[in-house]
Parts: structure tokens; sequence; C-alpha cells
């Protein structure tokens, strides 16, 4: 299957909630372009939401977006960390099927999501990715890690391929192409990423790391241009055509979305792995749009 839009997570929900209504518990539902996307979704009657907050707040919003939220449930909690652990103990004992996140700050989103006992977390770890959709680029790629993991050992970058390749695969692409990338193609002593680049391809090659295709250390012009692989005569499958990018650490993998977003106009949708049901992780000031196909995404990984 070809991923060619995020448009792609709104069929696949759209066809999920044919076989049973999906429902999202939000947190801190108080924040007006998450109601609207949430409005989005609902008109479509692809899902329905359980709003947790601020009731008197949530009401206004949702009428002055003409939302009609009589028929769903609103569990009233103006503490927006109280509400967090309210929307996440329903994903956990399974009145809602994904997570996603109102007007709540990053570590209070976080807190009860992680939580040892009564969180979401199901492996050792737990990370953040996100489907890009930029035009100059012929398909929809994903990226990790922008949000949680700073400097993630090779291990731990191991994980994280693997459980984004289980995605790819829960949205029907079979055998995702995956370039782990640094500054070059080359393996240098001195660059210790372009070494786990090299451990992660023999560990895919080894069948360590499943059911995709891994390639590395490669440059992001390799990963994205076959034009520059043509140039560099390099022997790459993954090179021109990738469908993840592994970035080295935390800061190169936020520079990258935020160049892509900001200043490339690419679209987003970014979400949390590793947990128990699917979580999306938009920013809070993130647009209408953004968080309209994070939720998308989040409701095309839940099982039906």
């Amino acid at each position: 299957m070809l991923l060619s839009s995020l448009e792609s997570f709104v069929e696949i929900a759209k066809n999920k909630s044919k076989l049973r209504k999906l429902k999202i518990a939000v947190a801190a539902a108080e924040d007006e372009t998450t109601l609207f996307a949430l409005k989005m979704l609902s008109d479509q009657g692809i899902a329905e939401p359980i709003l947790v907050g601020d009731r008197d707040i949530i009401v206004s919003l949702a009428d002055k977006l003409g939302y009609d939220i009589d028929r769903y449930e609103v569990i009233h909690e103006k503490n927006k960390g109280e509400a967090c652990k309210q929307a996440v103990a329903l994903v956990k004992e399974g009145h809602a099927d994904m997570l996603t996140r109102g007007s709540i700050g990053t570590p209070e989103y976080l807190r009860p999501i992680l939580h040892r006992e009564t969180g979401l977390k199901k492996a050792k770890i737990v990370s953040q990715a996100a489907f890009i959709q930029i035009a100059t680029y012929h398909k929809v790629f994903a990226y990790t890690d922008s949000g949680i993991n700073i400097s993630p050992d090779v291990n731990e970058k191991a994980q994280m391929i693997q459980q984004c390749v289980d995605v790819f695969h829960s949205l029907g692409v079979s055998k995702p192409k995956v370039a782990v990338i640094a500054a070059t193609e080359g393996v240098k002593t001195a660059m210790p990423s372009t070494i786990d680049a090299a451990i992660l391809t023999q560990m895919n090659r080894r069948d360590s790391i499943k059911g995709c295709l891994v390639d590395g250390p490669l440059s992001i012009d390799l990963a994205f241009s076959s034009e520059s692989v043509k140039h560099k005569g390099i022997t790459t499958e993954v090179g021109g055509d990738v469908d993840l990018i592994l970035l080295p650490d935390i800061n190169s993998a936020n520079v990258f979305y935020k160049t892509t977003t900001f200043l490339g106009g690419a679209k987003a949708a970014s979400f949390i792995i590793g947990t128990i049901a699917p979580v999306d992780f938009p920013s809070r000031s993130d647009s209408v749009e953004t968080k309209y196909y994070a939720i998308a995404c989040a409701l095309a990984q839940c099982n039906v």
C-alpha cells in the first residue's frame, strides 16, 4: 500500500469506523482547534469524543464552532493534570480507543501516559514519530524522534525502528524502507551516528530488525533523492524511496521537523509509539488541519 497523502489515514479510519464506532478520549478538551478537528471527524461519522475538562469552557467553545456535543460524554474536571489522568484511565480501561490532547502542556500530558502503574506504556521504550506530507516528495514518510528520546543508544534506536515499522504494517505497508540518517554515507569513527547506522543495517540483515529494509548511514539527500543516489554512485535499495528516517538524536530530529513544517510547508501527523493504544502528540499551537490529521493517524492505528 502507498500512503499517498495524510488523507490516507482518514480513509483507513473511515473503513474501521464501519466495523465499530471509535472513541477518542480528549485530555483537557477546552481547546478550540482540538474541538474543531474533532468536529471534522465527527461530521464524517468516523469517531466520537469523550471530552474531559472544564465543562463550561468546552460547551462555550463548541457552541462557537457550531459543534453539537450534547450527544457526547463530557466529564467535568477543571484541573488539567487530573483531566489528563482521567482521559488516560478511559483508554487504559477500554472505554476509549485512543488518546489526544487539548489545552495541556507536554510534561503534564506525558506524565500520566508514562506512569509505571496507571499509564499506557507497554514497551521498554516509548518514542515519538510523525508522518510527513511535503510537496517535494512523492509519498508520505515518517521520521523519529523529535519529542521524547534525547540521545538514544543503538539498541534503543533498533527498538524505535521496529516500533515504527510495526505502525507501517498496521497501515498496510508491508516492507517499509528505512534510512538511518547521518551527515555522510561513510562510516567514520569520529562520527558515532555513522557507526550506529552501520550496526542497525547489519541487524536488519541478520533479522534482528524485522519486516523492513534498513540502510545507513545515508545523508538526507540520498534518502530522498534518486538523482543524488545516481550522482554519488551509491548502491542502495532505500535511497530515493524512503518510508521512514531515523534521525541521530532529538536535536537533529526537532530541527528536521520544524524546518520541513515551518519553512517547507509540510503537513504532519505526530504520535507516540510503545503504548497499549494509539496516542497522538500534536503541539498545542498546531493548526486545526495538523490536529485533524494527527487524530486520524492515531484512529487508523486502532484495533477493531
